[in-house]
Parts: structure tokens; C-alpha cells; sequence
């Protein structure tokens, strides 16, 4: 969750951004703040999301995890990039600024996009995500083998 946050805080900063916006004072600053939140992010999703397997589906969930993660970051790029693509056209042919105008007005709609969803997936997060790492997960009994089940 603090990770989200974190990453919805460096989007909002990014949705300020104007074409004479300082690097140092504005993008700078944004970057590193994601590339922290993306950092304490990761590691709690896929301890979240393989907590509970047994051991040997071990390998298969976080495969399952990597590629739904690769899968994600795919789309989403894709998302963005046609969100930021269509402000910036309808800002350069109907709104009547210059193309640099343009671009920035579709880095910050694109922005805005992306902090809403961090945003909806934080409470996702809060809603539905309640692992407690302090508390030990109950081992499951062992499966019969299958020629004890084909015996009865």
C-alpha cells in the first residue's frame, strides 16, 4: 500500500507539468519518488500473491505473477501512450496550442490517467488484500495419493 501511495504521489507531481517546467524541480523529482514506490512495490506483491502455495506450485505462481506483471506493464504502457497520443492530437488540431503545448498536455493527461489508477488500486489493496504477515499460514493437509483414492 505505502508503495501505491508513493507512486500516485510521483503521478501527481508529473500532472503539474507544463512545457517550461524545470527537470531538476518537477521530472526529477517525480522519477526517483516512482522509482521507489515501484521498488517497495514489488516485493510485497509477489509475496502477497505466492503466499499460501505449497511448495512445489511454487515455481508455477511466481511465473504466473512475472508474466501477469509483464502482461500489466504491456497494456498499460499501451493505455497511456494512446491517452497521452490523443490529448496531445486533440490539443495540437482543436485546441489551438503549438505541438510542444500539445505534448505536455498529453504527458499530463496521461499522468492524470495513471494516478487514478494507482489511486483505484490502492483501495482495491485496502478492500481486498488482508495477508498479515505476522500471523503464520495453517499447514494444509496432505493430499491422499491417488491409488489410496482409486482403493475406496
Amino acid at each position: 500500500m505505502p508503495g501505491l501511495l508513493a507512486a500516485a504521489a510521483s503521478l501527481a507531481i508529473l500532472t503539474q507539468l507544463t512545457p517550461d517546467s524545470s527537470y531538476a524541480a518537477v521530472i526529477l523529482p517525480a522519477e526517483m519518488l516512482l522509482g521507489l514506490a515501484i521498488g517497495t512495490l514489488f516485493v510485497p506483491t509477489v509475496a502477497v500473491a505466492t503466499s499460501g502455495v505449497d511448495p512445489q506450485d511454487g515455481g508455477v505462481a511466481s511465473a504466473t505473477v512475472n508474466t501477469a506483471q509483464q502482461v500489466g506493464a504491456s497494456i498499460g504502457t499501451a493505455l497511456l501512450n494512446t491517452i497521452a497520443a490523443s490529448a496531445t492530437y486533440l490539443a495540437d488540431h482543436h485546441g489551438g496550442s503549438t505541438l510542444r503545448d500539445a505534448t505536455v498536455h498529453g504527458y499530463s493527461v496521461a499522468a492524470t490517467w495513471a494516478l487514478g489508477i494507482m489511486l483505484g488500486t490502492a483501495l482495491l489493496v485496502a478492500v481486498f488484500i488482508n495477508a498479515d504477515p505476522r500471523k503464520p499460514v495453517a499447514p494444509k493437509a496432505p493430499a491422499e495419493p491417488a491409488d489410496a483414492l482409486a482403493k475406496k
